[in-house]
């Protein structure tokens, strides 16, 4: 306590003691005076400690014990290997042991597709996601000892290389191998390279990596079939050395709309697993491509990220020019970015403006806003020749198409000239401004449309930072591009907006999810969340027909259609008491990567611990392990809670216990 604090405290107890006895002893002296003179003390201290309110610490202390996590595979490839039973009664024995409960918190979590803490399996789930389980726990137990056990064959199917990302990983790490680890002659198609998309009457390339595990001298032929008919084969040769070879083939789009192939190579006398021999994968063959110009006074790494972003869509194409260039025809492009505009942008604005084009118009710290508030009549910028820093802040409420909060308000900020914007148009604000914490209603991305175009503004520069944001968080461009592509297909659209709008592929791979999303809007083009949407889903082969409904989420409509086995489909979209549908079709692909593993990767889990490798019948060891292990013990804690003396409430029982004692003794003696 301080020296001040203590001073005072005294002092007080002083006073009160001096009040007391002048009441009681010097001026009025009555029989048994003192009793008085200690409740009226009482009741004065306690008074003045309130007004010190000195503060008071509490300290508590208890054990910690070390966390136990348990990471399960719940991929459909332990199912393949015929390991569910075991892989159960595996993490049941650890849960029911009660030495390991007694020293460790037992947390048990699942990852394939998706990580999440549950302690039940179905091993379902058409992906295996292993580095998700290292990205995720690191954060969950940074502060904590969590020795982590592994169960899982592996193989990894989609994300970051997981013995990488493992080495960011601070715990132990105790991986359990799932399934054989002996070795078979095997071959099999390892990966496909091809684009989504292809060009009518072009041909387009596929790239396919056999690969061949065995010791044997082989030859065998690879073919890339669609139906029945041949469209390209040739001879292997693999040994013990030559073990892998990488075949290219170009393949001619000869009509609109998807077409599935498949790459197969032979199989081998008494090949264990086949499944892997083959490959299907589909092309959409489009006979048109979406050219988008993005023109600029100054070369800027947003130029790039743009051309980069929008380019993963093969359907689309983007040149970026310069206001010196002489020779630009405006007639080529669907969709202009105009990169901070000045005066250097007067004739590609008028040539807009005469073609009726669309356009998508960026600003930052080099715009001239003066030559811009003069030349669009869409808004108007406060001038103030400051810069400022712009926060995103998505808005859910956005419904010219369906766009996913991708973690807009951690994303860095733009820079962009400080001012208010006046919107002169009917828009919609996709992402908000926030300067400095303070969230405002300023459009820092919104769009327009004004009849038959649209147009597009992104008040600030620096996108490639997003870009890279999206990287770091996901490990990989592929949600971000998505939304710049649905951005960018919006704009470069010509179409008036519909009432009722579908979100969906082409055709899907079995095994990944298979989401359609609808907008529906009412007569007066708000979002209308009260709908009942529907989708009759019928698979061409069988005639076979299913209904399905769609369920609101957010501000759009989902319906997930994964539980859809491989095959050709129509669907038809409606919505009950509505005339109103919407009709197309989509293929889903039989190809089910979780299949393709003959063995699990031993050596590949091996890499993530020095201790030897565990097995899901050497448990008896792990647990000997973990118990003898001196780094996992029970840790004490300590807790301060530091509380003012104002906080406690027996302190004013006290004052009023006092006061209601000393009132009722001089009620009984007639003293008052």
């Amino acid at each position: 306590m301080p020296t001040t604090t203590l001073l005072l405290i005294i002092l007080a107890a002083i006073v009160a003691a001096g009040l007391a006895m002048w009441q009681y002893f010097l001026k009025k002296r009555q029989k048994n005076w003192w009793i008085y003179a200690l409740l009226r003390f009482v009741t004065y201290f306690s008074l003045f400690l309130l007004l010190v309110n000195p503060k008071i610490k509490q300290q508590s202390y208890n054990i910690e014990k070390p966390s136990l996590v348990m990471a399960v595979d719940n991929s459909r490839s332990i199912a393949e290997f015929e390991q569910e039973k075991a892989v159960k009664n595996f993490v049941e024995s650890l849960q029911s042991n009660s030495n390991l409960t007694d020293k460790f918190d037992l947390d048990i979590y699942t990852f394939g597709e998706v990580f999440e803490k549950r302690d039940t399996f179905d091993f379902s789930e058409g992906q295996t996601h292993i580095s998700s389980v290292f990205s995720n726990l690191k954060n969950l137990y940074k502060s904590q000892t969590a020795p982590t056990i592994l169960i899982s064959d592996g193989n990894q199917t989609m994300g970051r290389d997981y013995v990488y990302e493992a080495t960011d990983y601070a715990q132990s790490i105790y991986p359990v191998v799932v399934g054989d680890t002996t070795s078979y002659a095997d071959l099999r198609v390892d990966r496909l390279n091809v684009n989504r998309y292809a060009f009518l009457n072009n041909k387009f390339p596929v790239e396919a990596f056999v690969n061949y595990d065995g010791d044997q001298e082989v030859a065998k032929q690879f073919s890339i079939k669609q139906g029945n008919q041949t469209l390209f084969s040739t001879t292997l040769n693999f040994d013990q050395d030559n073990n892998a070879e990488i075949v290219q083939a170009e393949l001619e789009a000869k009509s609109v709309g998807v077409h599935t192939y498949e790459a197969v190579i032979e199989t081998l006398p008494d090949e264990k697993n086949t499944a892997n021999n083959s490959q299907n994968f589909a092309v959409e063959v489009i006979d048109q491509q979406t050219n988008i110009l993005v023109l600029s006074g100054f070369i800027h790494p947003d130029l790039g990220a743009f051309k980069k972003s929008i380019e993963t869509n093969e359907q689309r194409s983007v040149d970026i020019k310069y206001t010196d260039d002489p020779e630009i025809d405006f007639g080529e492009y669907q969709l202009v970015i105009l990169f901070q505009p000045d005066q250097r942008f007067e004739h590609a604005l008028g040539q807009i403006e005469q073609l009726e084009m669309n356009a998508l118009i960026v600003t930052g710290t080099k715009t001239d806003y003066r030559f811009l508030n003069q030349q669009q009549d869409f808004f108007k910028k406060e001038i103030t020749n400051q810069t400022e820093e712009f926060l995103p802040v998505y808005n859910p409420n956005y419904t010219n198409f369906q766009i996913e909060d991708l973690g807009f308000d951690d994303y860095p900020p733009l820079l962009d000239q400080f001012g208010d914007i006046d919107m002169k148009s009917a828009y919609q604000t996709m992402l908000f401004q926030s300067i400095q914490g303070y969230e405002s209603d300023l459009p820092l991305l919104a769009t327009i449309e004004e009849g038959d175009r649209r147009f597009g503004f992104l008040f600030g520069e620096n996108f490639w930072q997003w870009r890279g944001k999206a990287f770091v968080d996901s490990g990989g461009f592929e949600d971000f591009d998505e939304f710049t592509g649905k951005l960018i297909q919006y704009l470069a659209s010509d179409k008036r907006k519909e009432r009722l709008s579908l979100d969906f592929k082409s055709f899907y791979n079995s095994g990944e999810k298979i989401i359609f999303q609808a907008h529906y809007f009412d007569e007066t083009y708000n979002f209308d969340p009260r709908a009942k949407i529907s989708a009759q889903v019928t698979h061409k082969e069988t005639d076979k027909t299913q209904e399905f409904p769609f369920l609101l989420k957010n501000n759009r409509y989902e319906l997930n259609l994964s539980s859809l086995e491989a095959g050709e489909y129509s669907f038809k979209v409606k919505i009950e008491g509505k005339n109103l549908s919407e009709t197309g079709e989509f293929t889903i692909i039989d190809f089910d990567i979780e299949k393709q593993f003959l063995n699990a990767n031993a050596q590949k889990l091996q890499s993530l611990t020095e201790e030897p490798l565990q097995f899901l019948d050497t448990k008896e060891e792990l647990i000997r392990n973990l118990l003898n292990n001196e780094d996992y013990k029970p840790i004490q804690k300590s807790k301060t809670i530091t509380s003012p003396l104002v906080d406690w409430w027996y302190l004013l029982f006290i004052i009023a216990l006092s006061l209601a004692i000393e009132w009722f003794m001089r009620k009984y003696r007639g003293l008052i």
